[in-house]
C-alpha cells in the first residue's frame, strides 16, 4: 500500500509541477499558514532567511517536513525560468519540479497521509547563476498536522567547487546529450553520493564557472571561491554566512579547472592563492579534515595542454599540502582524481562518472576520519 500511495503521490505532483495557484486556492479555504522558520521544517545547506522567506542560491539544499492528514500546499518562488527541484515522498524516487518565474503554489496530492505521516523532501537541483529560488512556507488545510521531522545525520561534509561539484548537466547521455538546466541535478553529484555512503549531512558550496582566483573566462572581478565561501547566497556580497551554523568534519576542495581554462596561471601566484583559500577554511574549521582534490576534466596524455594543466595543478596541491603538514597540520591530504571525459558534446561528468569520482575520494576521507 505504501508503494501505491507514493506512486500516486509522484504521478499527482508531476501533474501539478508547474503549480497552478487557482487549483490550490480552490482546495485551501480556511488553511493555516506555516512560516519557513517553523521548527518542524528542517533545512540542510546554506539558506538565507530574509523576512518570511528561505532563499536558496547554492545547489543541493534540502528542505524536509512530515505531515499527516490532508495534503498541504508548498509556496515557492523562482528568480528565473531555470529553477528545478526534486520532490520525494518517504524516500521513493523523486519527481522533477520545474518552477515558473515568480510565485508558485504546488498542491501535494489530495487524500490523507497515513497515521505515521509522509516525509516530504525538496532538493534544489540547480545553482545560483540559474536563478535564486526561495521557499515561502506551507498552507495546511483543516486536519493537516506537521510532525517532527527525522534528525539529520551527525557527520558533516562540505564540498567547495564549481559546476562539477554542483552536478551541472549530470543527467544527459548520448545521443541526446542535451545540456539544459533540466539536466542539472545536484542530488546525484559525487558529494551528495558520498554523504549517502557515509551517512553524513552535505553542504555543496559550489558555483559553476568559478575558480580559486579567476573564472572560466579569466575574470577576477566576479565571486570566486574565496568570496562565495563566505556567503549564504553566492552572488550577494551582503549575505554573510555564519560558519558556526555548520561545522564540517571534512571539507573537500575541488577547484582548478576554471582557473586553467584559458591558459596556465603563474604557478607561484596560483599556489599562494590556493594556500590562502586553505588558510581561510582552516581559520573557521580548525579541526576539519581537508581533502585537496585534483579535478576530473584534465586529460593525462603526455605533451598535451591538458596534461600540462594536470601536472601544474598537482604540483600546487602537493606543495600546499606539504607546507601545511610541515607546519603541524596533519589533517590535510592531496587526493588524486582520474580524468573522466564526460560525453562527446560536453565535458561535464555524467552521473555514473560522479560515482567513480566519489569512489576515488572515499579512501582519503576514510583515512583522515576513520569512518
Amino acid at each position: 500500500m505504501r508503494f501505491l500511495a507514493c506512486f500516486l503521490f509522484a504521478v499527482a505532483v508531476a501533474h501539478v509541477a508547474r503549480g497552478a495557484a487557482a487549483n490550490a486556492d480552490s482546495t485551501m479555504t480556511n488553511s493555516t499558514f506555516v512560516s519557513v522558520r517553523d521548527p518542524r521544517i528542517a533545512y540542510m545547506g546554506r539558506v538565507a532567511f530574509v523576512g518570511d522567506e528561505a532563499m536558496m542560491g547554492f545547489p543541493g539544499i534540502v528542505l524536509r517536513f512530515v505531515y499527516r492528514g490532508p495534503a498541504p500546499v508548498l509556496r515557492l518562488n523562482a528568480g528565473s525560468e531555470n529553477c528545478y527541484f526534486n520532490l520525494a515522498c518517504n524516500g521513493w524516487d523523486p519527481v522533477v519540479i520545474h518552477l515558473s518565474p515568480g510565485q508558485n503554489e504546488i498542491a501535494l496530492p489530495t487524500g490523507p497521509a497515513p497515521a505515521g505521516g509522509w516525509l516530504v523532501e525538496l532538493v534544489r537541483r540547480t545553482e545560483s547563476w540559474q536563478g535564486v529560488a526561495s521557499f515561502r512556507g506551507l498552507l495546511l488545510p483543516p486536519g493537516c498536522e506537521l510532525l517532527t521531522p527525522p534528525p539529520w545525520p551527525a557527520r558533516k561534509l562540505m564540498f567547495i567547487g564549481d559546476s562539477i561539484t554542483g552536478g551541472e548537466y549530470i543527467e544527459r547521455f548520448p545521443p541526446e546529450n542535451v545540456s539544459t538546466p533540466r539536466a542539472a541535478n545536484a542530488a546525484r553529484s559525487f558529494g551528495m553520493l558520498l554523504g549517502r555512503w557515509l551517512k553524513a549531512q552535505v553542504h555543496l558550496v559550489s558555483y559553476g564557472g568559478r575558480g580559486v582566483m579567476r573564472d572560466w573566462q579569466g575574470r577576477t572581478d566576479v565571486p570566486n571561491a574565496p568570496q562565495f565561501f563566505q556567503r549564504t547566497l553566492p552572488d550577494d556580497a551582503d549575505a554573510h554566512w555564519t560558519h558556526a551554523n555548520y561545522v564540517p568534519d571534512v571539507v573537500v576542495i575541488s577547484l582548478g579547472q576554471n582557473d586553467f581554462s584559458k591558459d596556465l596561471p603563474d604557478e607561484a601566484t596560483y599556489t599562494k592563492a590556493y594556500d590562502n583559500l586553505v588558510g581561510e577554511i582552516r581559520a573557521v574549521y580548525p579541526r576539519a579534515a581537508l581533502v585537496l582534490a585534483e579535478v576530473s576534466l584534465f586529460g593525462d596524455t603526455p605533451d598535451t595542454p591538458d596534461r600540462a594543466k594536470r601536472d601544474q595543478l598537482r604540483r600546487v596541491l602537493v606543495t600546499v599540502t606539504a607546507r601545511r603538514r610541515a607546519g603541524g597540520d596533519k589533517r590535510i591530504v592531496e587526493a588524486p582524481v582520474h580524468y573522466y571525459p564526460g560525453t562527446p558534446g560536453n565535458a561535464h561528468l555524467v552521473a555514473f562518472q560522479h560515482e567513480q569520482v566519489a569512489q576515488e575520494l572515499l579512501g582519503p576521507i576514510r583515512a583522515l576520519t576513520g569512518w
